[in-house]
Order: structure tokens, then C-alpha cells, then sequence
């Protein structure tokens, strides 16, 4: 399953030259993930109290700069699984469908209240089916 939703640059993203400043893109990428998880019926607010996700990797190719006042399509999708992490893929595409830039964010399951690492349960995998590589 990938998830898309859409975003517009706004001008507190941008650099002095209107293009959306580099570490914004984790920002949309946040954006993307929590909107793959609302698709799949589980609000990012829920999700939390039940199990932390921190990222402990994240990856970001920029192809192409957006600027400000840009709308741009944010496609995310899990990309692995593995027993206690898994991986988000990213595509950020502007409007005349080019690549602005892909990457993906690594997250670690946490007890929240233990703080130790667990297993991805049962009830997040089910909702996290993994789309082979593009």
C-alpha cells in the first residue's frame, strides 16, 4: 500500500532564495508517515501510546529543488520489515509529476514504558504490508 497526500511549501520552508531549505524535507516526510498510518486506520496519537517508533536512520536524496508555494505530492510506503524495525520509503513529486526528492526513514520499536526494543507487534505489522522495491 502507498499512501499520498498532499502539501504546499510554505514560505517558513524556504531558504532566502524561496527554495525549501534541506532538513525540511524530514519535516515532509514526518508528514507522509503520519498519513500512511491515518490511511491504514491507526492516528500516529494512538499509535504512540501504545508503541514509540523513534528513527534511528534517515536517508534523503534531493533530485530536483521545490520552491515556495509549490504543491507537492508526498508518497509513502513501508519498504521492510524486520523483527523489531522497520523502513518507510519516500517520493516527493511537484506538480508537473518530477522527482523533487526519495529517501526513507528507519524506525526502531520501543516499549514506551520500559524503553526497551521490542518486536513490531502483531497490530502495527497487519496494518504495514511491504511494497517491493520501486
Amino acid at each position: 500500500m502507498i499512501a499520498s497526500t498532499i502539501l504546499r511549501v510554505r514560505y517558513k520552508d524556504t531558504d532566502c532564495m524561496k527554495v525549501v531549505y534541506y532538513g525540511n524535507y524530514l519535516t515532509y516526510f514526518e508528514v507522509g508517515r503520519v498519513e500512511f498510518l491515518r490511511q491504514q486506520g491507526l492516528a500516529i496519537s494512538d499509535v504512540d501510546q501504545r508503541i514509540h517508533l523513534p528513527v534511528v536512520e534517515a536517508l534523503v536524496r534531493f533530485r530536483k529543488p521545490a520552491r515556495l508555494d509549490d504543491l507537492l505530492e508526498v508518497r509513502c510506503w513501508v519498504s521492510e520489515c524486520k523483527r523489531a524495525s522497520f523502513r518507510f520509503g519516500y517520493e516527493i513529486r511537484n506538480e508537473a509529476g518530477e522527482p523533487v526528492a526519495t529517501g526513507s526513514t528507519l524506525h526502531a520499536c520501543v516499549d514506551p514504558a520500559t524503553s526497551a526494543m521490542v518486536t513490531v507487534p502483531p497490530w502495527l505489522q497487519e496494518r504495514m504490508p511491504v511494497v517491493p522495491s520501486k
